[in-house]
């Protein structure tokens, strides 16, 4: 982050705002965000005002190095911030109150190892090799989303556990956003033909895996969809729909990859492959992480690895045994003897 920049900004930015900022303070804080990012944080507190949103500097810095006009540059952060002034409720002695926040909770998933700075502080809870946190959406409309994370702070505030906030975050979010099971062919036919593809996850038949396809798991809204995978009973809703076992995939934040094992993949492969899509096409900010996770469903057990639990290679044994016998051909009765 260029220093400069930041400090014309801290001393001039009132220069481009309404006169109502003039007596505001301005601040610059150095700000954890997912995946551990420290950014650079630029808040206008008004008189009176208890909270203000954050503008994030990084990128406008980096387009006033590649030639924006320092002045066009001023002009778009005083437009953000009057805009997110507006929209954004700032009185947050609503938050004291977890009934009121309730219905506004929301989930989100990340990889807690890439994340030990950004979770301190933060209730979570593992799933899998990945983590599950809160926040308070505040705000959702067509421009996007603002939100609040949920704090141990806020937690004991509200008298709350956390099994009864994961509960009732999870609640809120599914209601807000059901979940959703796609098809990766018909979600890309979608942009091409304006077919909105069918919604897998509420069919009772198991459906038809024989060319091995690959599915997507989100929310309706596809924001912040990866999270549905926390919510009770949908991994295994996702088995009995495949009839096997399955590798997830981490795409991003918002959605997660789904492909059925075929016996023929290779972890080390499918980590590669996301490795490599995490470095060049998802952005920082929405990138989840590089772990391929593998359901095992006998177990219910979402973990990392391909390798199936005991009672998984038992159940396919047994069941190939069972085969075996109703098409073998029959032989003479012999006698059995045990040992």
């Amino acid at each position: 982050m260029n220093q400069n920049f930041v400090e014309y900004v801290k001393s001039h930015i009132k220069e481009y705002l309404p006169m109502e900022y003039q007596n505001a303070v301005v601040s610059i804080n150095e700000v954890t965000k997912s995946n551990d990012r420290l950014l650079t944080g630029l808040t206008i507190l008004s008189p009176g005002e208890r909270s203000a949103p954050t503008i994030y500097l990084e990128a406008l810095a980096e387009q006033v190095e590649q030639g924006l006009p320092l002045d066009a540059a001023m002009k778009q952060i005083a437009q953000i911030q009057v805009e997110n002034h507006n929209r954004v409720p700032l009185d947050i002695s609503v938050l004291e109150n977890y009934e009121a926040i309730r219905p506004m909770l929301a989930v989100q998933m990340c990889d807690p190892e890439t994340n030990q700075e950004y979770l301190k502080g933060k209730p979570y809870t593992s799933c899998g090799d990945l983590a599950a946190y809160y926040r308070i959406q505040v705000a959702a409309d067509e421009e996007g989303t603002a939100s609040v994370a949920v704090t141990e702070s806020m937690m004991q505030m509200w008298g709350i556990t956390k099994e009864q906030l994961h509960k009732d975050a999870m609640q809120a979010a599914h209601a807000r956003s059901p979940v959703c099971l796609y098809d990766m062919e018909e979600v890309m036919a979608e942009s091409i033909f304006s077919v909105k593809p069918e919604n897998l996850f509420n069919r009772e038949e198991p459906l038809d895996i024989g060319f091995v396809p690959i599915y997507i798991l989100t929310n309706q809204d596809k924001l912040n969809g990866a999270s549905v995978s926390a919510q009770e009973g949908v991994l295994e809703k996702v088995a009995e729909l495949l009839g096997t076992n399955y590798y997830v995939l981490p795409s991003s934040i918002h959605e997660l990859l789904i492909l059925p094992d075929n016996g023929s993949m290779q972890l080390s492969e499918l980590e590669a492959m996301v490795r490599e899509v995490n470095a060049t096409q998802v952005a920082p900010e929405d990138r989840l992480s590089d772990k391929v996770q593998y359901y095992d469903r006998e177990t219910k057990l979402l973990q990392r690895g391909q390798e199936k639990s005991v009672l998984g290679r038992l159940s396919d044994k047994k069941a190939q045994i069972q085969q075996a016998d109703h098409t073998a051909p029959k032989q003479p009765h012999r006698s059995e003897v045990s040992l």
